[in-house]
């Protein structure tokens, strides 16, 4: 062979190998993340505005109400969101300007916002309780209504609920809803069977939170600064949370004290447990992230520092789909409505450096696409 053939060769080898190896590499990265927030508009008005976090993309706004958004969430499809302004929930096509009225609702303050079922078929909304809205028959039914003190009933009879993820069979249809459920000094959680229109809410002040799995079980977990059992336990199914066995307890990763406020299924059977830790510090916010492999075990925690003395700082959205990106909260307050709004950090919870991002200097309730 010549020797101009040979550089020839070689050329076309190491073209193949960047053509190859820049393929990889854009598998690897997989599709941006599509995210969601509430900011002012032009008028100031709370709107909902969406991001696409390609690097490029600039915020786009989605709704045009006439009062602020209190709350908001988006469809599994990304065809839409679901929004509550001016005593409505509102449905908003991604595609089209002008929004569609629902149903009523009366509520002024919300700890959660409304959700999508994964079939597309159903929203469920927070309004003194929990609502189902059918989105083909655009019918309403409330499913769980809050229980006030009166003062003629038990602390023990108090409880708010609030919608928080529907769960699909294996045809994609939503069967279950997950609710968040307020206590008298406690939070739990339960399972609404949306067949038998039954409710089983978890037993006891151990846990504050369920998470469906792929594979058909449950993880029950959360623990706080107030309480709670810090460890990881598993149920075979949503009718058994209250048979859940303890695989993990935190005290066998770490010497520090961690405090369980989410956890996200990255892949089948792995789970990535977040929330936050007890700094040596004081004033430092520490937060932390490890991954349980339901056949494997626990792999080691991860600790991210991510805020100096002085600065307050809260996660109110969970991580990314993905379980790569943290939204973090740096010297919040909240609106009338009770939801969060502060300087929004996105923060690789790997290299802990922040994502770039053009979020604007006050953000709003942010919302990852499901």
């Amino acid at each position: 062979m010549s020797l101009m053939r040979k550089k020839l060769v070689v050329v076309v080898i190491v073209i193949l190998s960047l053509v190859i190896a820049a393929g990889a590499s854009a598998q690897d990265m997989g599709q941006p993340r599509v995210s969601y927030f509430l900011a002012d508009d032009a008028n100031g008005i709370d709107q909902v505005w969406q991001l696409l976090l390609d690097g490029i993309s600039k915020p786009r706004q989605l709704s045009s109400a006439e009062t602020d958004v209190l709350t908001f969430g988006a469809s599994y499809d990304g065809l839409a969101v679901a929004y509550i302004s001016g005593g409505q929930l509102w449905l908003q096509p991604i595609h089209t300007e002008e929004a569609q009225a629902l149903a009523p609702v009366s509520a002024t303050q919300f700890s959660y916002g409304p959700i999508f079922s994964q079939d597309g078929q159903y929203v469920a909304y927070p309004d003194g309780g929990v609502w189902l809205l059918d989105l083909g028959t655009r019918e309403t039914r409330q499913l769980l209504a809050n229980v006030d003190l009166t003062g003629n009933n038990e602390m023990s009879e108090f409880r708010i609920f609030n919608p928080q993820q529907f769960v699909a069979d294996a045809d994609g249809r939503a069967t279950h809803l997950i609710v968040d459920v307020g206590v008298w000094e406690w939070n739990s959680a339960g399972v609404y069977d949306l067949a038998t229109d039954s409710f089983l809410q978890l037993e006891g002040p151990d846990h504050t939170n369920l998470l469906p799995l792929s594979g058909g079980r449950v993880l029950v977990f959360g623990n706080n600064g107030i309480g709670g059992d810090p460890g990881l336990s598993f149920a075979p199914s949503l009718a058994e949370i209250n048979d859940a066995v303890r695989v993990l307890g935190f005290g066998d990763l770490t010497d520090e004290t961690l405090f369980a406020e989410g956890a996200v299924e990255i892949a089948p059977d792995l789970v990535r447990i977040y929330g936050q830790s007890i700094p040596s510090v004081p004033g430092e916010a520490i937060y932390f992230t490890f991954d349980y492999d339901l056949t494997m075990g626990a792999r080691p925690v991860n600790f991210i520092i991510v805020s100096k003395p002085g600065q307050e700082t809260a996660i109110y959205s969970p991580l990314s789909p993905d379980g790569a990106v943290m939204p973090v909260y740096i010297n919040n307050t909240y609106t009338n409505a009770a939801t969060v709004v502060g300087s929004l950090h996105l923060l690789d919870v790997i290299t802990r450096d922040v994502v770039s991002a053009p979020l604007p200097e006050q953000t709003g309730l942010f919302v990852w696409q499901p």
